[in-house]
């Protein structure tokens, strides 16, 4: 049943928020009402059509759809199929930190299970990517000592009861984590000793985003092995996370992983004489610095986390000249907008070879067989 909610006056000055649809922006604030105190909701377009646009003919299931799918890139809403009926459900991701809940009814709803990466993430970028057990930083990709890698824990343990709701779980270091669980009852968290060389994982893992050559199967970072729960998801790689500050730059920290798609001629590479993240960042600010407000420290700050999280190289770059040709502020929210357009924008076409251009990975593939396809048909014609 809808719920009587709040909206921040911080809402109407969110970055992220004020380049989305106007639309999208009231479907957004329509998730409030329609969540129950965890945050979870049905998440179908006749349901979202039903409850947040039941008086607007203009807009169908189809226009709906694309409503949520803006919010599903943006990272604002994470769906799931949840519990034994395979329901489309979804989450305000950072819904406790937009609303104060006043004695909190249990939910009803299946929450996502932590046993998907997509749902660690989900929660690590929630959360920062900072323990919350420690408060320290943990590695945004998978590192050599396990111990300093993401896992999630439970408020109350699963053993007594706790459930996979969000309230109830957070992002932490993997011995973190381990050593909560491992102490006796009634004594207070003490940082492990498995944290020691802590700071040697988080450049390793910083150092490996940016240096690994691009490949084109990419698990995102700090994923196990596939798992049965994997297919449940749907624009699991977009979600976004808050990070510090108003409502807008909540949303924004950490930028994950786009879509592969291998681009011929990157605009910037790798050479190594400098680090990608500042001959990017001194591209960007030579082509777009004037007239904007760009800071040099900030947009290499998002630059290097998109990087830190195996985002492609060509791809940061088109949205970073598609957020600077609008003038756009540069945050990890304006950036993966970007992404979405960019996704959007992006057709079968995009398998043809221009002159000049090579085409690798799964677009080689494709052109390929389209050439070989035109061949035979050409043979076939003749005979």
């Amino acid at each position: 049943m809808p719920r009587i909610r709040t909206v921040k006056p911080e809402f109407w000055e969110d970055e992220l928020l004020g380049v989305v649809p106007r639309d999208a922006r009231l479907l957004f604030i329509a998730t409030f009402n329609m969540a129950d105190d965890e945050g979870i909701l049905r998440w179908t377009p006749a349901y979202i059509k039903a409850q947040a646009f039941m008086y607007d003919d203009d807009l169908g299931p189809k226009e709906v759809d694309q409503l949520m799918r803006t919010l599903t890139d943006t990272g604002l809403i994470f769906p799931y199929v949840g519990g034994v009926a395979r329901q489309q459900m979804a989450v305000v991701v950072n819904f406790r930190k937009h609303q104060r809940i006043n004695r909190p009814q249990k939910s009803k709803l299946p929450p996502p299970s932590t046993g998907a990466w997509q749902v660690r993430e989900m929660y690590a970028r929630r959360d920062g990517w900072v323990c919350q057990l420690c408060g320290g930083e943990i590695p945004r990709r998978l590192v050599v000592n396990d111990d300093h890698n993401l896992w999630v824990d439970h408020i109350r343990p699963v053993a007594a009861g706790g459930t996979d709701h969000p309230s109830n779980v957070r992002a932490v270091h993997r011995v973190c984590g381990r050593s909560r669980a491992e102490a006796p009852d009634g004594e207070g968290f003490v940082p492990p000793m498995g944290l020691a060389g802590i700071e040697d994982s988080l450049n390793d893992s910083l150092n490996r985003s940016v240096n690994d050559p691009v490949k084109e199967s990419h698990f995102p970072s700090n994923s196990d092995a596939p798992t049965d729960t994997d297919s449940e998801f749907s624009s699991m790689n977009h979600s976004l996370t808050e990070g510090k500050g108003k409502e807008g730059n909540r949303e924004g920290k950490g930028t994950p992983p786009t879509p592969r798609q291998s681009s011929g001629n990157p605009t910037v590479t790798q050479t190594g004489e400098r680090a990608i993240e500042d001959r990017m960042t001194d591209a960007f600010l030579k082509r777009y610095a004037r007239g904007n407000a760009y800071k040099q420290r900030q947009v290499r700050q998002v630059v290097a986390d998109a990087l830190a999280n195996g985002t492609d190289a060509s791809e940061l770059w088109r949205a970073l000249e598609r957020l600077g040709s609008l003038s756009k502020p540069i945050s990890a929210g304006t950036l993966q907008f970007a992404f979405s357009e960019i996704r959007q924008a992006q057709n079968a076409s995009n398998v043809i070879a221009l002159p000049g251009q090579i085409l690798t990975g799964t677009d080689a593939k494709v052109a390929g067989w389209a050439a070989i396809a035109d061949q035979l048909r050409e043979q076939g014609d003749s005979a």
